[in-house]
């Protein structure tokens, strides 16, 4: 059976096992994939590039830059589960999650170009503001369009290879795109700078540099949009309200614990990347290595996606993803207590990091499994839901960035300017240790994770089972 005919797949439901092969043609997986190399492009450059922005070329106040990404996240907590919703009860004939796709990436990468723009200069409360309304209305459309992309893979896929292989291609696209930022982010913002000095980065660098990234996006994103297929459908066609479906993901017990889990996860891994550019600039100190220290851990991370999710099969994805999660929290200990001048060392545990960066795509294959599981316990299919609680999670990890970026002004970071000693183990502390002690967290809470893949192998054909019926009864 072919899972690019949606009417045989709601006609007759297959049952499916453990060691099934990917049914999805590589094509749609491999352009889902492309959905994450897109959104990397807006997003990722946000996480990693904006706080430094505010603080080093307009001129904000550390702590201010904090508070007003810490406040944006507070937005979020109320707006991504009410798009998770509200996409999981459209009904058009593009499907439920494609036309919130279609219709925001356009504004979505407007505001990817508006954010990194300064009309109002220094710390004024015209700046604090125009930085305030572009990043909320930035993070409020990259939900519009991220949280229904992200549901869409789960209603894409059913096995487990295909869901292994589909959150695989993805994690693959946001590597793809980590890579290549970290390479020419930097030196396209110097080149479109235009300083006199030839290194310092202006908003106008940052601006023109925004249009292209956003400008590239676009074409992606509307792949995704043409080629991607629901194909799975819940097995009670109406939704119900959207309270009911808030009480069946909070008493998910597997949902519960594999959410906790992700935003730790997502917070020691993607809320050091927002200031792990200071430990490159100020710790390691050498300026033109930047570019290869920052797209080094996608790269690496690429590299264990391909060589190691494939052991998901034999370890179980939760028992492998904590394998991930102790690899990084080790390279993290290691680039602590080792000399930041010391290059190679600093290079290797950097690289050993992303290695085991691999942890983001068991993440994401294992969505879909909680969200069947919910859906076998309360017959309510929750998926723009859940998904909504991951992209909060990931959004979440910038406003960790930003926090961190208010903590090393607290430990006495001064930008553009030699730092103190202290300072420096200040860096060091807020982008090493503290995501390690992060990390060691999340690997407690994932033993509390006991939904195998044996078991969401027969809740999803328990599932097939109900909705052939339900269209029998029809």
């Amino acid at each position: 059976m072919s899972t690019t005919e949606p009417a045989a797949v709601e006609a007759q439901p297959s049952l499916i096992s453990a060691d099934s092969r990917p049914r999805l043609p590589l094509l749609h997986r491999a352009v889902y994939g492309l959905g994450d190399f897109a959104g990397g492009m807006i997003w990722n450059t946000t996480i990693a590039y904006l706080a430094i922005f505010y603080t080093d070329t307009v001129g904000i106040a550390a702590g201010a830059v904090g508070i007003l990404m810490v406040g944006a996240r507070v937005l979020d907590a109320v707006i991504d589960p009410v798009i998770g919703a509200l996409a999981e009860r459209t009904h058009s004939r593009h499907g439920r999650f494609r036309p919130w796709m279609l219709y925001g990436m356009f504004p979505l990468a407007a505001f990817s170009v508006l954010v990194f723009t300064a009309p109002f200069s220094g710390d004024s409360a015209a700046a604090v503001a125009w930085a305030t309304l572009t990043y909320m209305i930035l993070g409020i459309l990259y939900s519009a369009v991220n949280v229904p992309y992200g549901a869409l893979g789960a209603a894409m896929a059913e096995t487990p290879a295909d869901r292994t292989s589909l959150s695989s291609f993805r994690y693959i696209g946001s590597n793809a795109i980590g890579i290549l930022l970290g390479l020419v982010t930097v030196p396209l913002i110097t080149f479109f700078s235009r300083s006199q000095d030839g290194d310092s980065a202006t908003a106008g660098g940052y601006t023109i540099t925004l249009a292209i990234f956003a400008a590239v996006s676009l074409p992606l994103l509307y792949a995704v949009f043409a080629t991607a297929r629901e194909t799975i459908t819940p097995v009670r066609p109406k939704q119900p309200p959207i309270r009911v479906t808030m009480r069946a993901v909070l008493t998910n017990r597997p949902l519960l614990v594999f959410l906790v889990a992700t935003l730790l996860i997502v917070i020691s891994y993607f809320g050091r990347m927002g200031v792990v550019i200071y430990f490159y600039e100020y710790n390691v100190g050498d300026s033109a290595l930047v570019p290869l220290l920052m797209s080094l851990p996608w790269f690496a991370a690429m590299i264990g996606t391909f060589a190691f999710t494939r052991f998901a099969r034999h370890l179980g994805k939760r028992n492998l993803l904590i394998v991930s999660l102790v690899v990084q929290v080790l390279a993290l200990v290691a680039l602590y207590l080792v000399d930041p001048h010391s290059t190679s060392l600093v290079v290797l545990f950097t690289a050993l990091h992303g290695l085991a960066g691999f942890s983001m795509a068991l993440l994401i294959s294992m969505i879909a499994d909680v969200i069947d599981h919910g859906e076998q316990q309360t017959g309510i299919r929750s998926d723009g839901t859940v998904y909504a609680v991951w992209s909060f999670g990931t959004k979440l990890a910038s406003a960790v960035s930003a926090a961190g970026v208010g903590l090393l002004g607290l430990l006495g970071y001064r930008p553009n300017s030699a730092q103190t000693s202290e300072a420096l183990g200040g860096i060091s502390f807020v982008v090493n240790l503290l995501p390690a002690l992060v990390g060691v967290a999340a690997i407690l809470v994932l033993f509390g994770y006991k939904l195998t893949d044996r078991d969401a192998v027969d809740v999803r054909n328990e599932l097939n089972s109900a909705a052939r019926a339900a269209r029998e009864a029809r």
